[in-house]
């Protein structure tokens, strides 16, 4: 298993474009897993904004005061001892500069076999998955690094490398359980959040993901309000926003275009939509984000 973080671009496989977009996607080709300390790491995978085909695990151990990144164009300020995951497909933007701490890859196949149940459970979906560890917890977590990182340097040995990773992750949500004390289990919500990811671009009822969980559009609203604090529909009109965002900061694609794909039946309508869901239009929004993308 190479490790193609600390590699330089002309050298390997890492990149190519994403179908109908500019941004660039880092694949993991045929690795399970990819770890690297950040400060150490080719500058080639941090600066631009691109997408990946993995899941991506960003621990600071130590940052320089005012940084911060971008998630699906929304910035995030980056403290000590800070953990993000970024889910596949999302639009990232970081700079490696002024930042000390470890960087995790791994692929889809392996990570939700290992552990993405555990943390949707948690997160239900969201896209911003961040804790901070304790002070208390630091030491801990520096010696599951350094077995992970033992292993990862030697044998490779799978088995191994999930024990740990489990490990290390568990603790994660550990900490965010711990953080956060009106966590809801309801596995139907999980079950909403799958099928919205799913569906959002063909289905806009709540009727439509009521009947795929058996329940009825006021029951499920009931329970979205109750875990979410929003309606389906509210729900729904998010993702839908999230993906215009995405493509519209893709600049070889016309706003009509972009309508289409999303369902809109007139560019007109996704106008007025967009604007009344954001404040912006979906030109100004292209050009907010200008400066993001350079």
């Amino acid at each position: 298993m190479k490790n193609t973080f600390n590699k330089s671009p002309e050298f390997v496989n890492e990149t190519k474009k994403v179908k109908n977009t500019d941004f660039p996607l880092h694949e993991m080709g045929g690795d399970f897993f990819a770890m690297t300390k950040i400060e150490e790491s080719n500058e080639y995978y941090f600066n631009g904004i691109h997408r990946h085909d993995f899941y991506e695990f960003l621990w600071f151990t130590n940052v320089k005061p005012r940084q911060v990144h971008f998630i699906d164009f929304i910035k995030y300020p980056i403290s000590r001892n800070q953990l993000f995951l970024l889910l596949p497909d999302q639009v990232h933007n970081i700079e490696k500069q002024d930042k000390v701490g470890y960087l995790f890859a791994l692929s889809k196949d392996f990570f939700e076999r290992l552990i993405a149940g555990d943390i949707f459970k948690l997160f239900y979906y969201t896209v911003n998955f961040s804790i901070i560890v304790p002070d208390s917890k630091v030491g801990l977590f520096h010696k599951l690094i350094d077995l992970i990182q033992l292993e990862h340097d030697g044998e490779k040995r799978p088995a191994i490398l999930e024990s740990y990773l489990r490990s290390w992750f568990l603790h994660c949500i550990e900490f965010q359980k711990e953080a956060k004390t009106d966590v809801n289990t309801d596995g139907r919500m999980r079950l909403l959040m799958e099928s919205v990811e799913n569906h959002f671009k063909e289905q806009r009822s709540a009727a439509f993901y009521a009947d795929e969980l058996s329940l009825s559009a006021k029951r499920l609203n009931e329970l979205s309000k109750d875990s979410f604090g929003k309606t389906i529909n509210q729900i729904i009109n998010d993702r839908i926003i999230l993906e215009a965002k995405r493509e519209i900061s893709c600049l070889n694609k016309s706003i009509k275009e972009i309508s289409y794909e999303l369902g809109f039946s007139e560019p007109s309508y996704f106008t007025r939509f967009f604007g009344k869901q954001t404040g912006h239009t979906p030109e100004d929004f292209r050009k907010k984000t200008g400066d993001i993308i350079r």
